[in-house]
């Protein structure tokens, strides 16, 4: 027989020249050799800067940075070229499209691959991809540089439809696709949302297993689930360069542990981040309707108006000129967001098509995949709402494998955006092409819309009775903008104009939504009654969806979040402050950035190392050091930390100027008393009033170490840096008798070792945070060196497991089209 496989594959190619033309279309400022602003990426380059400039200097992998928080593993920013070659198959995914084309195009083609999986129709499954791509919390993520938590989710729906296919029986097809998408999940390195992809398989676990009890086929399922297990052990083999360190690490982080001060610890001890931090970012009950209405709450903490808004008039009726006031609407940021989060750069929209199609599907669809996904969906949105429902969420932080790791409650709805779509296409699916009864498929119809008509008139147009469109920030907003208005009174009623805004807002989505409802409607409508093909029903419909996403997405990632790569470079250019420092050539001192929080920047990090930085992972003591000392500038702890210098606002012109700090101690240097303290809280407490200069302060479990001495110093005495390198420092000691060595380095045990002239020596956490020696009298060479064994043995690991994956994947495949070609199964 003549193989005629090939031609199967045109409407494949069709739909990824549909989805990248689409990603384009969104992102068209690319094809102007323009670059999106991503302030998160900002951030990074901070955080990888000192690091990338090691390895393109060195040829050696960074394995320690000083640029941030006093200096912490750069696990968590850069190691250097990755050795797990996915790499090359993660880029190859996408098609090697630009930044951010690229990661649109793969989240939509991965819905493709799920609805394809379901068996949907050609159209529909391009709509799954396109609604999957374009919802909001996808394009927020992209505008705000969360990469690897995008392009994560893009493999969210591809190890669904490997399971989905696994448990159909499809075992070879079926294991291969979860092994790779899985792989390829685990490799984009964001572990919330692989998390979430397990919940989600849970949730199928469970049906699939009812399903299987129900048809007796108890044997197949029993397969497919060690298939499956087998396929997710291994896909997580290739990324051991980061699973091993990071095992580690974590331990001695936020994320991994509780710190040792006695006034942190709490009843419910958890053994991850703190409560409070992590439940943050959590999701308000009400909020959640914004999946439909995507002002509900107003949007975004920085929303632009035009001059037909209640603001403008106000500002003109206060006497704020009309150019002026113009200007100040449709170029400034009004926070017309009034929920919850501390702040939030949009709304988490899926869709008034997908959520009408969703709630459709609850009534028509009859596959057992319905409930997981029901599930699924509600799992999702419970966990966005953290402590807005204590009860249970605080119970699941404490109780619940791992959860405690992470933060912001809000990127549950992940769960809800991929399974709520999942659904949305089923039902669409059984609508058209299902074989139900007319009667019935119209009834529900109208059923499902009047569901979905009476949430948009109870929410939009039932608003002003529901909500008062006040918020926590309403207070901070009438202080500000008291003192430029001319008083309170002024900033009241420009407060009462903002209310008035928000209102008209949420009015304005519920006609829009309504429109749009309609316009999906109409075409489903006609086709169930045999007036129209069911082909042009189906492409109306999408384009219906993308339509809706699409413009609603562009307010989070407009043509003005583009930019000239040249201006992009600015971000990355000195300031006055910077170069005046950077005149300075001694390779290592801190600094001190105070013209922002230092605690939550890394754009300083790009020139110097800093006192400051932004991660979510920092290390515990260093936590502790910021919220009881650094924060409130503790000069001794500055200058204990080697804090040369401060960048300071001018007081005349508020621009960055540098001043040196002239009671910085150095790189190291001999004590002359040592005062123990019983434990960590005393040890901390310590610093509060103490002169590093002189006086050592250790917690007393660190004795053995060194039993035995007496301190001594003189002024002969000396500590000298001979080599900075982030992976070892060198310095040379002289003191005429045994004496304690501080060094202004950060205590981090996990790797760091020391040779006094070639002999290892026990390293001392000395002043809460840095490292300490006892140091034999006369001259001695001092090294340090950073050998966290965890991470070359991963390394080794992820070379060789990640070759091993690819081979059988291609195998995997290779062997399944020449099967599907015969019509042989496996």
């Amino acid at each position: 027989m003549k193989p005629v496989w090939y031609k199967s594959l045109i409407p494949h190619l069709l739909a990824v020249l549909i989805f990248v033309a689409l990603a384009f279309t969104f992102c068209s400022p690319v094809l102007e050799g323009k670059s999106l602003f991503q302030s998160d990426m900002m951030h990074f380059k901070g955080m990888q800067k000192e690091a990338l400039d090691y390895y393109e200097k060195t040829g050696d992998l960074p394995l320690w940075s000083n640029s941030m928080f006093g200096g912490m593993p750069t696990y968590v920013f850069y190691t250097g070229p990755n050795a797990n070659y996915l790499g090359a198959l993660n880029k190859a995914m996408a098609l090697f499209l630009p930044n951010p084309v690229n990661m649109f195009y793969l989240l939509m083609i991965g819905m493709y691959v799920l609805c394809c999986v379901l068996r949907c129709q050609y159209w529909i499954r391009i709509l799954g991809g396109a609604a999957y791509g374009l919802a909001t919390f996808t394009i927020t993520s992209i505008d705000a540089g969360h990469i690897t938590k995008v392009m994560a989710m893009a493999y969210m729906a591809p190890v669904l439809a490997g399971i989905v296919l696994t448990y159909r029986g499809k075992y070879l097809i079926g294991g291969t696709l979860t092994l790779l998408s899985a792989a390829l999940l685990i490799y984009n390195n964001h572990p919330q949302i692989t998390y979430y992809t397990f919940i989600i398989a849970i949730c199928f676990f469970v049906a699939a297993l009812i399903n299987a009890y129900k048809t007796k086929e108890l044997k197949r399922f029993a397969i497919a689930s060690v298939l499956l297990a087998a396929a997710g052990a291994l896909a997580a083999v290739p990324a051991m360069d980061n699973l091993l360190v990071m095992k580690e690490y974590t331990p001695y982080t936020i994320r991994g542990s509780q710190s040792e001060l006695t006034h942190k610890k709490t009843a419910n001890v958890s053994s991850g981040l703190d409560i409070n931090y992590a439940f943050q970012w959590s999701y308000g009950k009400g909020e959640t309707f914004t999946m439909l209405l995507p002002h509900l709450v107003g949007g975004s903490t920085g929303e632009k108006l035009s001059a037909s808004s209640h603001v403008y008039k106000e500002l003109v009726a206060i006497g704020v000129p009309q150019a002026q006031a113009e200007n100040a609407v449709t170029n400034g940021r009004w926070p017309l967001y009034w929920a919850g989060l501390p702040f939030t750069s949009g709304p988490v929209y899926i869709g008034v098509v997908i959520c009408f199609l969703f709630i459709l599907g609850l009534f028509i669809v009859d596959s057992w995949h319905k409930w997981w996904l029901l599930a699924a969906t509600l799992t999702g949105i419970v966990l966005s709402w953290g402590y807005n429902l204590p009860g249970l969420n605080n119970f699941l932080f404490y109780h619940l494998p791992f959860y405690n790791k992470f933060r912001t409650p809000t990127m549950a709805l992940v769960i809800p955006q991929l399974t709520m779509v999942t659904l949305a296409v089923m039902a669409l699916q059984t609508l058209i092409y299902g074989e139900k009864d007319k009667t019935f498929l119209t009834q529900h119809l109208k059923i499902a819309a009047y569901v979905t008509v009476g949430l948009i008139a109870l929410l939009a147009f039932g608003g002003g009775v529901l909500f008062r469109f006040s918020g926590p920030g309403d207070t901070a907003f009438v202080n500000r903008y008291a003192q430029m208005l001319g008083g309170e009174i002024n900033a009241a009623r420009l407060l009462g104009a903002l209310r008035q805004d928000r209102a008209s807002a949420l009015m304005q989505d519920g006609v829009r939504a309504l429109f749009f409802l309609v316009l999906a409607i109409m075409p489903v409508w006609f086709a169930l009654k045999g007036k129209l093909n069911t082909t042009y029903a189906l492409v109306i419909i999408t384009l219906v969806t993308v339509i809706d996403l699409f413009s609603i997405g562009k307010q989070y990632m407009s043509e003005d979040h583009f930019t000239e790569d040249q201006q992009l470079s600015n971000y990355t250019s000195p300031s006055a402050a910077d170069q005046q420092i950077l005149q300075d050539k001694d390779p290592y001192y801190r600094v001190l950035n105070l013209t922002t929080n230092p605690f939550l920047d890394a754009n300083t990090s790009y020139f110097h190392k800093s006192i400051g930085g932004q991660s979510p992972a920092k290390l515990w003591i260093y936590e502790d050091l910021i919220e009881r000392q650094l924060s409130r500038n503790n000069i001794a702890v500055l200058n204990m930390l080697n804090t040369r210098y401060f960048i300071v606002p001018d007081n005349q012109t508020g621009q960055p100027v540098a001043q040196r700090n002239p009671g910085a101690l150095g790189n190291a240097w001999f004590v002359k008393a040592i005062q123990w303290a019983p434990d960590a809280e005393s040890e901390m407490n310590a610093l509060d009033h103490f002169n590093p200069a002189d006086t050592a302060v250790i917690d007393q479990r660190f004795k053995p170490q060194v039993a035995g001495l007496t301190p001594y110093a003189d002024s002969a005495s000396k500590i000298t840096l001979t080599k900075y390198s982030l992976n070892d420092l060198a310095f040379k000691s002289e003191n005429v008798r045994e004496g304690l060595g501080v060094f202004s380095d950060i205590y981090y045990p996990a790797g760091w070792k020391a040779y006094i002239d070639g002999k290892e020596t026990p390293i001392i956490r000395v002043n809460y945070a840095l490292r300490g020696l006892k140091i034999p009298a006369g001259e001695h060479e001092i090294i340090f060196k950073f050998e966290p064994k965890a991470f070359w043995i991963g390394r080794r690991i992820s070379s060789v497991a990640s070759v091993g994956i690819m081979v059988l994947v291609v195998a995997g495949f290779a062997l399944s089209i020449y099967l599907s070609i015969y019509r042989k199964e496996l």
